[in-house]
């Protein structure tokens, strides 16, 4: 009897300590069990891409910029694009330096606004232009380079966005990745924050 109530006393005060403990744990819990199962790309039955939302929350990876100042008045992509790459495709590029089956990275276009600031002169953004992304997806695009599907929520007469976008077709995307994308159709050349995180298990400073 004195055993059998030591053991319930022992799991009792077991349970009062999980339960303290719980508001603790349980994010890491759930954190590592959406990292595993967690996919960003959803798809209508027409296999159309929905435009996601909450991207500018994932991680930022970079702004390049093409002005038409520097290329003869005419650029083929005149705008900034901001550039976001999902939170569970960025833990695994930390940690293999390759990019996933569902990566997910989104770019938004942004017109050169202003070229003075209090700083200087410069290249400033304006306002929004567009969001493009590009998946890349054994099941929805098996015989793809690389796997990699390429789309464009843009409505061209407005700034309006569509809801959903379907893949848009090799040349006007994916040949150009193809030619001259460092890894794996990914622009990581021109990426800091994506070499100096790649394979190392930590985002990386970038310094020596």
């Amino acid at each position: 009897m004195i055993a059998l109530r030591f053991s319930q006393k022992y799991r009792r005060s077991n349970i009062v300590m999980l339960m303290m403990l719980g508001p603790f744990i349980t994010p890491v819990l759930a954190e590592g069990t959406a990292s595993m199962t967690r996919s960003y790309a959803n798809f209508n039955e027409q296999a159309e891409l929905i435009r996601p939302t909450g991207y500018r929350e994932w991680i930022f990876v970079g702004t390049p910029l093409t002005p038409n100042d520097m290329n003869n008045g005419k650029a083929a992509f005149p705008e900034f694009h901001n550039v976001y790459i999902d939170p569970v495709s960025w833990a695994h590029w930390k940690k293999t330096g390759e990019f996933p089956d569902g990566t997910l990275v989104m770019k938004e276009l942004v017109s050169v606004g202003s070229k003075q600031a209090t700083s200087g002169k410069g290249y400033f953004q304006g306002e929004y232009l567009g969001l493009e992304a590009s998946l890349k997806s054994k099941k929805q695009f098996p015989d793809a380079p690389g796997n990699w599907g390429f789309f464009r929520f843009t409505i061209e007469s407005s700034l309006d966005l569509r809801k959903t976008a379907a893949v848009e077709p090799e040349k006007n995307c994916s040949a150009c990745h193809q030619a001259s994308a460092a890894t794996d159709q990914v622009f990581t050349q021109y990426y800091p924050v994506l070499r100096a995180a790649m394979g190392k298990g930590e985002a990386g400073t970038g310094g020596k």
